[in-house]
């Protein structure tokens, strides 16, 4: 109980110049790199405070989402994304000892991964979605520090092959390694000349809130990327696909459907998708247990959606076995 009071205490006075009154609640939340609170106030409303560590990377990254949030709310301000609460000075960002802290406001609703998923949330998502991808069409990466490269940005999957016979079981070995080939020789000659963008890159069943069958929050911009357009849309299918035990489910292939025709697609991104989503599913069981090994104590958060991304991927090998015998 004295640790909880002193850390409401030390997260008030941090919070308080962007115009956060007493706290009277605050509970922690699953996040990677930062720390994450959701806090209530004695005002009645709720807000998120996150911190960061106090090295540069995670300067940058403060900075990066407070730029795109920022940015987001100018491009359409009806979006239901977290809103920037600035301090006197309009900066939204307060350093205390070398750790960086952003206040937003708290978006309702409940995480896609509790709700049982039908048309209506899925049509909603490709809305949500196709709008937050015109928000940021014009978004200048160099103005919003955005990299062309984030650690779970699809590119990756060229750095962790290596990973494959360290965490996967044999039966995988063949199933991953086959991706890591298509991305080679299906993406990479044609990357550079696919639509790209400033783009959110990780829209998974934590980051993507419903309410009442509709998306109510897209949250967290810290893995934002400047790539092609089409790694975005191929995320969210990805995690669709997880959830729903099939990444060719009828109702993953209505979103994609829906944000084709949302955004305008072209043929060579349409083509290209499948083989994204399998790069997705494979970066998820390669990092995700590398990260757990790494951080055994933010093991369960790393590991969160492992089983789900197995069970595709196991569901394939039998596929192609079945298929060659």
């Amino acid at each position: 109980m004295l640790a909880e009071t002193t850390e409401r205490s030390r997260l008030g006075r941090a919070v308080a110049a962007h115009g956060v009154r007493r706290l009277v609640g605050v509970r922690e939340t699953g996040s990677e790199n930062d720390r994450t609170w959701i806090a209530d106030t004695d005002e009645g409303r709720t807000v998120v405070i996150k911190e960061f560590p106090a090295v540069p990377s995670s300067a940058s990254s403060a900075r990066m989402q407070a730029a795109l949030l920022a940015h987001v709310a100018r491009a359409d301000p009806r979006l239901p994304v977290p809103r920037l609460l600035t301090r006197e000075n309009g900066r939204p960002i307060t350093v205390e000892e070398g750790r960086s802290i952003l206040v937003t406001t708290f978006c309702t609703g409940v995480p896609l991964e509790d709700v049982t998923l039908d048309e209506a949330t899925v049509d909603s998502l490709a809305e949500v979605q196709a709008r937050l991808l015109s928000a940021l069409r014009n978004a200048d990466p160099g103005e919003l520090s955005v990299p062309a490269r984030g650690e779970w940005s699809l590119d990756a999957i060229l750095d962790v092959e290596h990973l494959i016979p360290v965490h996967a079981p044999p039966v995988l070995r063949a199933t991953l390694e086959e991706i890591g080939r298509g991305f080679r020789e299906h993406v990479i000659p044609v990357r550079d000349t696919l639509p790209a963008q400033v783009v959110h890159a990780d829209c998974n069943l934590s980051n993507v809130l419903v309410e009442e069958g509709a998306v109510s929050g897209v949250i967290d911009f810290g893995d934002a990327v400047h790539a092609p357009r089409v790694y975005d849309i191929a995320v969210t299918a990805c995690y669709l696909g997880l959830a729903l035990g099939d990444l060719e489910h009828t109702l993953v292939d209505r979103y994609l459907a829906a944000i084709g025709r949302a955004c305008g697609l072209d043929g060579r991104e349409t083509s290209l998708i499948r083989s994204l989503v399998l790069v997705r599913v494979a970066l998820v069981i390669l990092l995700g247990r590398e990260s757990a090994r790494r951080a055994p104590a933010r093991a369960d958060y790393q590991l969160r959606y492992d089983h789900l991304a197995e069970r595709v991927l196991l569901a394939r090998a039998a596929r192609t076995t079945e298929k060659e015998e």
